[in-house]
């Protein structure tokens, strides 16, 4: 199981445990489909790497994407996720006009963070190629490395789920710093299996124990830990 620091869907507590809503949702569904994980922290990158050579197996929190699924297999969908544009709270007053992804676009002072090798969606993967935005996308590794770009200004946004920002709370006042100014999208999250190095009776498994495991009272319990709301009702809400 290759996993990535990313609060709050996995990371470590002070006692070096395994926590997150990742982890509990991955930890339900394993348990219903008899199987149990071995987690190995790393950067994401070398999490796709991995699964490309059947050295991970298994890694959370993933979108489809036709490159993927050469290498990989998908999971029903075990939650949502949201995309959003979060700058700098002191510069909302100056952004606030921008309603719109086209809005965006067309701000050629408007600089984007992104993580590499992430997935943002269909909406903002196709954004990603067109060339007048192109240039004001700025790539990196951390996201730590994109707020401190953030707060510097050489950036005026980066994308994010805004529930990701749970993870400065306790830490320091990054949070609020921050501001949501544009809300694009919601996805369904995947688990994402090595085809090298699992098996589609596998994959069947799992998805048997996903969908046992969201009829069951478990998995509002473990979503609103999280104060994330169910997959069900966000399909309801924004179809």
């Amino acid at each position: 199981m290759g996993w990535v620091d990313w609060q709050p869907f996995s990371y470590r507590n002070e006692q070096q445990q395994f926590r997150g809503l990742d982890v509990e949702l991955l930890n339900a569904i394993l348990l219903r489909a008899g199987y149990q994980a071995q987690f190995n922290e790393m950067p994401w990158a070398r999490v796709l790497h991995e699964l490309k050579f059947g050295t991970v197996q298994l890694t959370m929190s993933a979108n489809i994407t036709a490159e993927r699924q050469q290498y990989a297999r998908f999971s029903h969908p075990y939650r949502e996720e949201e995309t959003a544009i979060i700058i700098r709270r002191q510069d909302a007053e100056r952004w606030r006009g921008i309603t719109t992804l086209e809005q965006l676009i067309n701000t050629p002072d408007f600089h984007i963070g992104v993580l590499k090798d992430f997935d943002y969606g269909n909406t903002f993967r196709q954004l990603m190629v067109r060339p007048e935005l192109q240039p004001r996308l700025q790539m990196r590794l951390r996201l730590d490395q994109l707020l401190k770009m953030l707060q510097g200004g050489r950036i005026q946004g980066f994308i994010l789920d805004p529930h990701g920002l749970q993870g400065w709370q306790d830490k320091d006042e990054a949070q609020d710093q921050l501001h949501t100014l544009l809300r694009i999208e919601v996805t369904p999250v995947h688990l994402m299996l090595s085809k090298e190095s699992t098996t589609e009776a596998q994959l069947q498994r799992i998805n048997q124990a996903i969908d046992q495991l969201k009829q069951s009272p478990d998995y509002q319990q473990i979503l609103d830990r999280y104060q994330f709301r169910s997959l069900h009702s966000q399909e309801n809400t924004h179809k």
